[in-house]
């Protein structure tokens, strides 16, 4: 009994008391945004597999790298969770106004005990970044911190500001994508033809746009409220879905474009097309929903199985290349 009251005066700061202790509070943030942390940390992992075809470079080649560079997928978790818990802890009185229960607005998790967890997360990405001994890896874990910080920092808050917010979101998730290609193979081989892997992160970034701005279809009331300017409020969320359906389709567009020029497969091409009319049809059942909050935020979160099945199918089209 003792024990577990010095835990409670422990956690408390400011007059806010957690419901856990310091060790089960870093459990729950990262159980609350590991979901999503994973997802960037694929992005990685696909981007090990995204590279150029060229003669006598095999499958081998790419265990072998994946061997030598298995903790770069860490880097890319550990960035991603820390800034979405530093959004949740930014932003924990409009979640609680947009009826999010997520650790920090319900009053499990103390603001200290988040802080706590953003400073460990982002150090040990650091760390693992400079022991990989890659001078590519720890440049580019620079813009990614950078992006984490500013998307959330107060007077900057790249959050609240029309469609920068959402081009920042796919540019971390790009670069996340980048740091398995260039790191595990170094910039000569990318040289060599660029348009492989140009074409994944383009692939990559364009969905993550797509899903961030389904995101904030679920948001509407609470970010108006808040003065935040999203995409889905300055053109309206009928039009928000039609926007996103013009991407899908620009995306087998340009993957056929960059076909007829030679630049990737046919393999990638086909599957990218197949996977722009799967998310495509995903996107038609939203409109029956937009103005229920729910549902859209529902939909939302069945948008995260595309994310895979689009990183899967790029690495598959590139090593059959």
């Amino acid at each position: 009994m003792a024990a577990i009251e010095w835990a409670h005066r422990r956690n408390r700061i400011g007059g806010e008391r957690a419901e856990v202790s310091f060790v089960q509070s870093q459990l729950v943030l990262f159980r609350s945004r590991v979901r999503w942390g994973i997802l960037y940390a694929l992005a990685t992992v696909a981007g090990l597999f995204c590279v150029p075809g060229i003669n006598g470079f095999l499958v081998t080649d790419i265990v072998e790298g994946m061997k030598q560079n298995w903790f770069l997928p860490s880097i890319s978790l550990l960035i991603a969770t820390g800034m979405y818990i530093l959004n949740d802890l930014v932003d924990s009185d409009l979640d609680k106004a947009n009826g999010k229960k997520r650790p920090i607005p319900s009053g499990r998790v103390s603001k200290s005990q988040a802080g706590v967890f953003i400073i460990w997360t982002t150090a040990l990405a650091v760390l693992l970044s400079i022991l990989t001994f890659n001078v590519i890896t720890m440049v580019l874990v620079v813009p990614m911190i950078t992006i984490g910080i500013l998307y959330s920092a107060p007077r900057i808050a790249l959050a609240n500001r029309f469609v920068i917010k959402t081009l920042s979101i796919a540019f971390f998730y790009m670069l996340c994508a980048t740091m398995g290609i260039t790191s595990n193979y170094g910039l000569d081989l990318i040289a060599n033809n660029p348009i492989v892997p140009l074409h994944a992160i383009a692939m990559f970034g364009t969905m993550i746009f797509i899903s961030s701005v389904f995101n904030d279809l679920g948001d509407v009331e609470g970010d108006r409220a808040s003065g935040r300017r999203t995409i889905p409020i300055v053109i309206g969320k009928r039009n928000t879905v039609k926007m996103s359906m013009i991407l899908i389709a620009g995306m087998s567009v340009a993957s056929w474009t960059m076909y007829a020029a030679g630049g990737i497969g046919l393999v990638t091409t086909i599957l990218t097309s197949m996977f722009s009319v799967l998310a495509a049809a995903r996107m038609v059942k939203t409109l029956k929903g937009l103005d229920n909050t729910e549902f859209m935020r529902k939909q939302h979160k069945k948008i995260f199985p595309l994310h895979m099945v689009l990183q899967s199918n790029l690495a598959i089209g590139t090593i059959l290349l």
